[in-house]
């Protein structure tokens, strides 16, 4: 299995070697894996200390100077303190600064509020010039993270725990594009749309309902900005009911990218957000703890769900 953090540092080691300009950036902490090239290029390589703000300065400078730049953090540290930086010397100047969040959604839920990070993709969504892309396997990370090298202006690679192995979902030889959605498998009564670390819960969940007796068509959305729309507007034109999956909140994420493209189909569909609520923690525990907490639903209640609005999907609802 590979690692996070390896998959980035083997990314590292490539880019080094073939350009000669690659620089890592962190603002303290460590990312296993990428002790490789640090060992091999220590003078590409900066801890700025515990110092976010002037992490993503330093970071903008040397990238619009020509050089490719990874900035390293857990996603709450990396993109919330320094928001007025990342606005103004990334995104607003189109800086090529590759943002790598780790520790997203409720994955580090066990170290509190500081370290959960279930605004990131809404905050980062409503930035002009701003791509964002959540690798969901090991194959989406490794090609993703190639095609955003050559692209214009800052990119946001959002991942789970540093550490957590990537899975290995999709076949060999699958072709993943910068937003493009990716079908996992068939389905005619419902279709699951997952983005992220929540790739390999949809992937276990339509097993689950294939025993059940329901056919449900699981499409990897790795990339949020660009979002594959005309992916969306055909589950519509099938009328198939649509769930969205997503470590993150219901607000401005996945499901609300999805519910929009729906809405500029000018059609309707039985539509459900799976995600965390509009709220806030106030207690602390492990990612399963909070995941009932927050009454996530899971299995049980998306096959009722699905048993509901299968049967009557193929009904169109036009809006006026």
């Amino acid at each position: 299995m590979t690692t996070v953090g390896e998959a980035v540092g083997a990314l590292l080691m490539r880019e080094g070697r073939r350009a000669g300009d690659t620089y890592l950036i962190v603002a303290d902490g460590n990312l296993n894996g990428t002790e490789p090239f640090v060992a091999t290029y220590p003078d590409r390589f900066l801890n700025v200390g515990i110092a976010e703000q002037n992490a993503v300065s330093i970071a903008s400078g040397l990238a619009l100077n020509g050089k490719t730049v990874y900035l390293w953090n857990c996603s709450t540290f990396l993109l919330y303190r320094p928001f007025d930086q990342i606005r103004v010397d990334a995104a607003f100047a189109r800086t090529r600064l590759r943002l790598i969040g780790t520790s997203t959604g409720l994955t580090r839920s066990a170290s509190g509020i500081t370290h959960i990070a279930i605004e990131d993709i809404a905050v980062m969504r409503a930035l002009p010039n701003m791509t964002i892309v959540c690798p969901g396997d090991l194959l989406e990370a490794r090609q993703l993270l190639e095609q955003c090298h050559d692209l214009d202006g800052p990119v946001y690679v959002r991942f789970p725990l540093e550490n957590q192995d990537l899975p290995e979902i999709h076949a060999p030889g699958t072709r993943v594009a910068l937003g493009r959605a990716v079908t996992v498998t068939d389905g005619d009564d419902a279709a699951l749309i997952a983005t992220g670390s929540m790739l390999v819960v949809a992937r276990g969940w339509v097993d689950e309902f294939a025993e059940a007796g329901m056919r449900v068509r699981l499409v990897s959305m790795p990339s949020i900005k660009p979002f594959d729309t005309s992916a969306v507007a055909a589950l519509v034109a099938e009328r198939l009911p649509i769930i969205t999956l997503e470590d993150h909140s219901v607000i401005g994420g996945l499901g609300s990218a999805v519910a929009e493209a729906i809405a500029d189909t000018g059609r309707g569909v039985p539509f459900r957000r799976v995600g965390v609520p509009d709220r806030y923690p106030y207690v602390v525990g492990s990612p399963d703890y909070l995941n009932n907490h927050f009454g996530i639903p899971g299995f049980p209640e998306l096959l009722a769900w699905i048993s509901d609005h299968a049967a009557s999907h193929p009904q169109e609802y036009v809006i006026p």
